[in-house]
């Protein structure tokens, strides 16, 4: 294999010697040194390989390579991608022709003393596209990806300048195989290479943003399988979901999708604060765009060097939206509104404002929460910019269901409603006043409703929506302070009054789980939390992460909660009363298994409690269940969990089997299945965000829509120095759930 020099050293210009490897060089400095391809540091993955590491790792390597693209993340890391020319590599499919050298902070990287670099540079290079140079460097890995770093890197000779890397290396067009499998090995294949994203490439997710990296862009060939399907079944959803493109509840995992990172677009453009583009799900990329592979957090990312040129395809909050509720009609909603926490320094928490020490729970030490509290807001202005925005999709999107049921808002009740606001007021943040010195019942302006809840509300009406009325019990709250809570009109729907003697709401609870109540169960009063203590056979087995993880000795980390209403006819009189549970599990639908079948358990028995005392009753849990509906699992059939246990997990079995409660999921996919999700990850649709009805309010069931108006566009990147790019869409990573009832 010959390296092409643009320069020969003067006094070596008569001399030919042969190295070590057999490679010609032009001095005696050249010929004392072995380079290897690229190739043989990455090393060759075949077919079924599980071992993707160096087999040069941890070994001084000598490589050539052309600079094919720099690389700049959120705080101002650098680094640079180096691939073998397409006529000078091991001609090895199964390994990549390209590595990526981390720089920290630099753009230089030192010469080798003694190098013809350092006679003809100096101390250092300056990296730039389109040189050719031999490196001496260390064989690393970061996280899985192979890589050189700067601090044990130097360029032991320039051999060319001024190439056009795209001219000279190979960039192919992406084309993963469909097995997810297989798909990984590709990328694995082609790791620290250029390669192409082809034009009419279809976007499948929109823009997720992270602050370490920046933002990234899931999206597929246009000439797959999932593209070419009709309307808005043309995405990707995960395997068991009826239009995946694949038969079986469990096959090939979508590895068609790929995902486009923006490291290096800020380098293009030299700018910290650049990003991808906005992009939403159904986009079409109308230009080509190149950039090196890069693995992080477990995903093969394209960090594209150009910025995406984007079409819009359809827009997906046409995709089966909520329609108003008609006549003898109510609605009632579930929506996770992502984290609303106020301004204000809660003088009951630790975790809420700047210089606050964090929380601690002596039996969730993995709730824990440390500065700095990056869910807080940056400014009154944008928190109540968010607040807009949602108010806006309630009223617009929603139609204003009679009852709301909310997670993630914060678990504060330290203000009241200001005598002086009214819909016309602008008071700002003013709207509130609040007492935030005194805490528990010595505060002056706790009211029983949630802060941020009750803040919304008033931005609602000022919007110009109805009057809500926000209620909630902080006991619901998880250690850093969110919590379950509802939003209800009064014009449509009242709190009901707590009797001693409810199944639920009572001082004796017929909840049955095997463990012992927790304290809030004696509480007699609506709304309700309810938790008990985890099983012994549970907490025994409970670790710090990973599938036996649990968040703590409860069954929940944030309490279900129960609220009884009821719901008003036209005149204005009780028609009907209802039971919402609203819930919050533990994330991750494959870690914290056993805890979150818990969970399901502890829900499917309050159902269970209210139905035993009233078969006829209406019950509608609800809320972000942080796992799959059935037949969908994070485990397939099979495939190991841990140890002899294997897939599926079957974490909902609980509420299937125990609670006398129906999916609506399975009638969202039975009616409008291309609309049967509320959440997109790693490209694909999927449902977290569930709905169960007892039998007698299935009956009074006129549609189950999710409204498709977050998850699929872009997420706010306000760090970078940019506004929402489709208004109040997006405002949250879950689409909320809306459900319309008969009321007789």
């Amino acid at each position: 294999m010959q390296f092409p020099r643009a320069r020969l050293a003067a006094a070596a210009a008569s001399a030919l010697i042969v190295g070590a490897s057999g490679f010609a060089f032009a001095s005696q400095a050249q010929a004392d040194i072995d380079v290897i391809a690229i190739g043989e540091v990455q090393g060759s993955i075949a077919e079924g390989d599980a071992d993707f590491t160096s087999p040069r790792a941890g070994e001084t390597v000598y490589v050539q390579g052309v600079v094919t693209q720099e690389t700049l993340d959120p705080a101002g890391n650098k680094g640079f991608f180096l691939q073998e020319r397409a006529d000078a590599t091991d001609g090895d499919p199964l390994s990549s022709d390209g590595i990526f050298v981390f720089n920290n902070k630099y753009a230089t990287v030192r010469t080798l003393n003694g190098s013809p670099a350092q006679a003809e540079l100096g101390a250092n290079w300056t990296v730039k596209v389109g040189d050719e140079i031999v490196v001496r460097a260390v064989v690393g890995t970061y996280y899985g990806n192979i890589q050189f770093s700067g601090g044990s890197t130097y360029v032991y000779d320039v051999v060319e300048t001024g190439l056009d890397p795209l001219a000279v290396v190979a960039a192919p067009e992406i084309d993963p195989p469909d097995e997810a499998r297989a798909s990984t090995e590709y990328f694995r294949r082609h790791l620290g290479m250029q390669m192409t994203v082809p034009a009419d490439s279809v976007v499948t997710a929109g823009r997720d943003v992270f602050a370490s990296t920046g933002g990234e862009v899931w999206a597929m060939r246009g000439d797959s399988a999932a593209a070419a399907q009709e309307g808005y079944a043309a995405r990707a959803y995960r395997d068991a979901h009826p239009l995946d493109t694949a038969e079986g509840a469990f096959d090939d995992g979508n590895g068609y999708l790929f995902v486009m990172g923006d490291l290096g677009i800020r380098a293009t453009e030299g700018n910290l604060d650049a990003i991808i583009a906005p992009a939403k799900t159904y986009d079409v990329v109308t230009e080509a765009n190149a950039g090196g592979v890069y693995l992080s957090y477990s995903k093969y990312t394209v960090e594209v060097a150009e910025d995406l040129a984007l079409e819009g395809g359809f827009d997906p909050a046409g995709n089966e939206p909520v329609e108003p509720a008609g006549r003898n009609e109510a609605a009632i909603g579930s929506y996770n509104i992502e984290n609303l926490y106020d301004l204000r320094d809660n003088p009951n928490s630790e975790c809420d404002f700047e210089g606050d020490a964090g929380c601690v729970d002596p039996e969730d030490p993995e709730g824990n929460v440390d500065a700095p509290f990056d869910y807080v807001p940056a400014t009154y202005e944008e928190y109540q910019a968010r607040m807009e925005r949602e108010a806006a999709q309630i009223v617009d999107d929603l139609h204003s269901p009679a009852i709301l049921m909310t997670q993630e808002g914060e678990a504060q009740d330290v203000c009241s409603v200001n005598p002086e606001w009214t819909k016309r007021s602008d008071l700002g943040e003013d709207r509130l006043v609040c007492d935030l010195v005194n805490t528990g019942d010595a505060n002056e302006f706790s009211d029983g409703a949630p802060d941020s809840l009750q803040e919304l509300a008033l931005l609602i009406a000022e919007y110009g929506g109805p009057t809500y009325q926000a209620v909630g019990d902080l006991d619901s709250a998880d250690t850093r302070g969110i919590m379950t809570g509802f939003l209800y009109q009064p014009k449509l729907a009242g709190l009901s009054k707590a009797r001693h003697w409810d199944p639920v709401l009572g001082d004796e609870p017929e909840v049955d789980y095997p463990t012992e109540p927790d304290a809030i169960n004696a509480d007699v009063q609506n709304p309700k939390a309810l938790n008990a203590a985890l099983p012994d056979a549970v907490i025994d087995q409970c670790t710090g992460s990973g599938v036996y993880a649990c968040n703590g000795f409860d069954v929940f980390s944030r309490p279900s909660q129960v609220a009884k209403f009821y719901l008003k006819d036209k005149h204005g009189r009780p028609a009907s009363e209802i039971y919402l549970i609203n819930n919050h599990f533990s994330s991750g639908p494959n870690t914290r298994v056993l805890h979150r079948t818990e969970q399901a358990n502890y829900l499917a028995a309050i159902s269970a409690a209210i139905l035993e005392d009233d078969r006829k009753a209406n019950v509608l849990a609800g809320g972000d269940l942080n796992v799959f509906p059935r037949p969908d699992d994070p485990f397939a059939e099979g495939q190991t969990i841990a140890g002899d246990w294997t897939g599926p997990s079957d974490q909902l079995a609980g509420l299937y089997e125990d609670s006398g409660l129906s999916s609506l999921y399975d009638v969202m996919v039975e009616d409008h299945p291309e609309a049967a999700y509320s959440y997109t990850y790693l490209g694909q649709a999927q449902t977290l965000d569930q709905m169960w009805a007892s039998p007698r309010l299935l009956k009074r069931v006129e549609s189950a829509v999710s409204a498709h108006i977050n998850a699929d566009y872009p997420a706010d990147a306000y760090a970078f120095g940019e506004e929402p790019a489709y208004g109040a869409y997006g405002v949250s990573d879950h689409d909320p759930e809306v459900v319309t009832v008969r009321l007789r």
